[in-house]
């Protein structure tokens, strides 16, 4: 990958792949890229050399480049090619909104279903928060913050409520290597600086959990959501400022 502006299609692809499912393995692998940070917003994804490389016609991989353009995470330009998605403030204001509202009412849900055995469970994702916090692990932290929500709102039964949290969060999270990386994640030294991944704002939600306090599991999430939000977009606005300055 040239600086992240070219795809390399072997690292794409990670091997051979068949006409007929490569539409999919390319949607597969660009996707955990772009959530990742490998591939950069404003990234260039060539249709013709995609299609070269993997001596497939244009069309499979057209459609996984469209695949991806619905997710948000990809913008098809007419005549110029597909590059990956530019953050935006407005876009993650947007995402965040839904996020907050969906998020807190799936959390009242599934609190009022919660048994011993979901309780073990949530207890353990964030015993395992705590260990990959300690390690410094960002990627495998985010893995289990998601599913410490996730697990909640697994209890709901709301399925739709679910799928439609799901995507959300796909949207968001490539958002926070870009956001978070460059922060500690045990200690903060700057008490003015932004701390985006700390543990300790996952314990109020598991102690009323745990209190079986179904209210307070509610407001919680809401209210940790929201500061999630705004975190992220003052950081937004700060690199997006640092930019313009720096041009």
């Amino acid at each position: 990958m040239s600086n992240g502006a070219e795809l390399n299609v072997a690292e794409i692809l990670g091997g051979p792949a068949d006409a007929r499912t490569v539409a999919a393995t390319v949607a597969q692998r660009l996707r955990a890229r772009i959530l990742d940070g490998q591939l950069r917003p404003g990234a260039t994804l060539r249709l013709t050399p995609l299609a070269h490389n993997l001596g497939v016609s244009a069309m499979p991989v057209r459609e996984a480049l469209r695949s991806l353009e619905g997710e948000g995470l990809v913008v098809v330009r007419p005549r110029r090619g597909a590059v990956v998605a530019e953050l935006s403030a407005e876009d993650a204001e947007e995402i965040y909104a839904m996020r907050v509202a969906l998020e807190s009412l799936c959390a009242r849900h599934g609190a009022e279903r919660l048994g011993p055995a979901d309780v073990a469970d949530i207890e353990q994702l964030f015993g395992r928060m705590e260990e990959q916090q300690q390690a410094g692990n960002l990627a495998a932290f985010i893995d289990l913050d998601h599913a410490f929500h996730s697990r909640l709102y697994a209890v709901s039964g709301r399925e739709r409520l679910i799928r439609m949290i799901g995507d959300l969060q796909n949207r968001s999270r490539r958002y926070l290597p870009y956001i978070y990386g460059a922060w500690p994640m045990v200690e903060n030294p700057d008490p003015g600086s932004i701390a985006p991944v700390r543990l300790e704002a996952h314990r109020p939600i598991l102690v009323a959990i745990q209190e079986g306090n179904k209210p307070l599991v509610e407001r919680l999430t809401r209210e940790h959501m929201e500061q999630a939000a705004g975190r992220l977009l003052r950081e937004i606005v700060r690199q997006t400022e640092g930019r313009r300055v720096a041009r």
